[in-house]
């Protein structure tokens, strides 16, 4: 019987669950509990925009995984009194990331489940926001292909006592993906790329790795805050993707460099990273396919996924200086 691994972007993956567009549009980060603080007040992984009501003020409504997050759209103008407003896009205000590390889960307290836990970034010193206040905020999320995995914090890449872990048993369809939802906007152009210590257990033995951005391919006329919304649909919205990343069950770095990501796409227009306008990152890791009963021709297929467990651990995730 012949096998391939059938990888499948994280974007391709949001596309089926109808999370919204990850690449190049405003990546949205989840409602969560912030390490038994004050949550963040998006949702993860939706897409800005979404319908349009029509009335007073239309509103979009964006669906993450992770709830849903209502926002104001450029809404309707059908009504009395009907008004057309601006979505504010993320990265209208950004985060300028002064030290390396975006999230090494070290001040994980054991209080809160993993899908509720958050911490700082962009401060002076690692897990502290740089305002105290408003944030920014940065956690872990998870999603599956039907069937829902698993989204715990693990023992870490010594030193580290935590680190996030994803599993799922007998994934069917595609495999497994999950994330890092940042509440706002990074510019970490001042870094060269991003390195994150990974273990883990899959037949295909790789995984892939996606940095969401902003789309500035569609600003707003009258409102430089506005827009930022990818023009386009889920093969046409893609991340910056690094594919092919071997995954053991021993921890090892991984240095991405920002040349070494695919470019994304942004509608008909190239999206190539330099470490601006970051609104989330993604990690994907697929099933083998084999070829479907009866079918004679690898190079035509059909192919059919073959059911596996797969496991997943990040640690350390932090910028190249």
């Amino acid at each position: 019987m012949k096998m391939k691994a059938g990888l499948i972007s994280h974007l391709s993956v949001l596309g089926l669950l109808v999370l919204g567009t990850v690449g190049t549009g405003c990546m949205q980060a989840t409602s969560s509990t912030i390490n038994d603080s004050t949550p963040p007040s998006t949702g993860k992984g939706g897409s800005s925009g979404g319908s349009t009501a029509t009335g007073s003020g239309g509103v979009s409504v964006t669906t993450g995984a992770g709830g849903a997050v209502s926002t104001t759209g450029a809404g309707g103008t059908t009504g009395a009194g009907g008004s057309t407003t601006v979505v504010q896009k993320l990265c209208a205000t950004k985060t300028t990331i002064v030290q390396p590390v975006l999230i090494n889960f070290d001040d994980y307290t054991g209080t809160v489940t993993a899908d509720k836990y958050g911490t700082g970034f962009g401060g002076a010193t690692p897990n502290a926001p740089a305002s105290p206040t408003t944030g920014p905020y940065t956690g872990p999320y998870a999603f599956g292909d039907g069937t829902t995995p698993a989204l715990t914090m693990v023992g870490g890449h010594p030193p580290s006592m935590w680190a996030v872990g994803e599993s799922v048993t007998q994934a069917a369809t595609w495999g497994m993906g999950g994330g890092i939802w940042m509440s706002g906007c990074a510019n970490a152009s001042a870094y060269k790329g991003i390195s994150f210590w990974v273990r883990g257990t899959a037949p295909s033995a790789v995984f892939s790795f996606s940095m969401s951005m902003e789309s500035t391919v569609m600003p707003d006329a009258t409102n430089p805050a506005g827009g930022g919304t990818c023009p386009g649909t889920s093969t046409t919205c893609q991340p910056p993707t690094k594919t092919n990343i071997p995954l053991t069950a021993d921890w090892t770095q991984v240095k991405i460099m920002w040349a070494d990501f695919t470019p994304g796409m942004s509608g008909t227009t190239a999206v190539t990273p330099n470490g601006d306008n970051i609104t989330g990152l993604g990690w994907s890791v697929p099933l083998l396919f084999t070829l479907a009963p009866g079918a004679t021709d690898p190079m035509v297929g059909p192919y059919v996924p073959v059911a596996a467990d797969l496991t997943i651990n990040l640690d350390d995730i932090e910028f190249i200086p």
